[in-house]
């Protein structure tokens, strides 16, 4: 059977048109992404510009399915659809572009389709693991041990609206760093509470602020296995990327043009993690949302 799935995240829409079997072996048979940057300056109200850039990505991928053959289409939307006031704005077009319901997960069922998705290719049968999946309006994090689902949580620290609430300035100054660090740690006080105790075996990052350091490295991004990040890299790269100008970041070898105006939040929340979590390892993962809910439907 031949799915079609459609992810409209806050800052990125994906078209996965795919096959999948009983082992959960995905043979992939198209495979796109539009930046859109829909939570652009935050997720409360959603800009005109951003809906009108949305719906044009919706019309290439209506073209695309059209062309190929699949037996159903599941379009779902995450952070900045579930907050925004005027997300029908944005929805009502999008179903008639589709002509399909747009359905609207929470961020509980976002985190555990993660979770299915990053358990295909994820080996996390030793030990604990945490899933972290950087998104535009919000970031989700699922705790696994021995393979088993353990604990999960979605929090409003996406990038979108970090830059919006806390980066006026770039390079960004080292109050705004402060301000956004304390931020962070504070909203994670009850993931702390979570692992007292727990010492992770990786962090295993799903999501394009993590390819980032897989790209950065050297390394194409991974389309069908996990790609392990020595953290003595991981730090350089953050440490590198947080001190940039916006036209500096232009220059990095592997940072994608997309990536540069947001990517500072999203490394100062990777920091804030680690500095959380203390893995072992980091491990980027090319399967996420898109993948669970090929696993699992909705």
């Amino acid at each position: 059977m031949k799915k079609a799935i459609i992810d409209l995240g806050s800052n990125t829409f994906h078209l996965l048109i795919a096959e999948i079997n009983d082992q959960h072996k995905i043979n992939t048979l198209f495979k796109k992404r539009i930046f859109v940057g829909l939570g652009d300056g935050g997720i409360d109200i959603l800009k005109e510009d951003s809906i009108k850039k949305g719906l044009v990505a919706l019309e290439e991928f209506k073209g695309v399915l059209d062309s190929m053959e699949h037996d159903y289409l599941i379009v779902t939307g995450t952070a900045a659809l579930r907050t925004a006031q005027n997300a029908t704005d944005f929805i009502l077009p999008a179903e008639d572009i589709l002509g399909t319901k747009v359905t609207i997960i929470d961020g509980q069922k976002e985190a555990e389709l993660i979770y299915k998705g990053a358990s295909i290719l994820s080996d996390m049968s030793v030990g604990y693991h945490i899933i972290m999946d950087i998104g535009g309006g919000s970031t989700e994090f699922i705790i696994v041990s021995e393979n088993k689902y353990v604990w999960s949580h979605s929090y409003k620290l996406g990038v979108g609206v970090m830059h919006a609430d806390f980066q006026q300035n770039d390079p960004i100054s080292i109050d705004e760093q402060n301000k956004l660090r304390e931020h962070i740690q504070n909203e994670l006080e009850n993931l702390k509470s979570q692992i007292i105790g727990v010492s992770f075996e990786s962090l295993i990052g799903a999501s394009g602020s993590f390819e980032v350091l897989e790209t950065m490295t050297g390394h194409p991004i991974s389309t069908n296995n996990n790609r392990f990040i020595p953290l003595d890299q991981v730090w350089a790269l953050s440490k590198a990327i947080i001190e940039a100008s916006y036209d500096d970041r232009l220059k990095m070898k592997g940072l994608p043009e997309s990536r540069v105006k947001l990517i500072v939040v999203a490394m100062i929340l990777i920091e804030e993690v680690l500095k959380i979590t203390k893995p072992n390892t980091v491990q980027v993962t090319p399967y996420a949302l898109k993948e669970g809910i090929l696993v699992d439907g909705l």
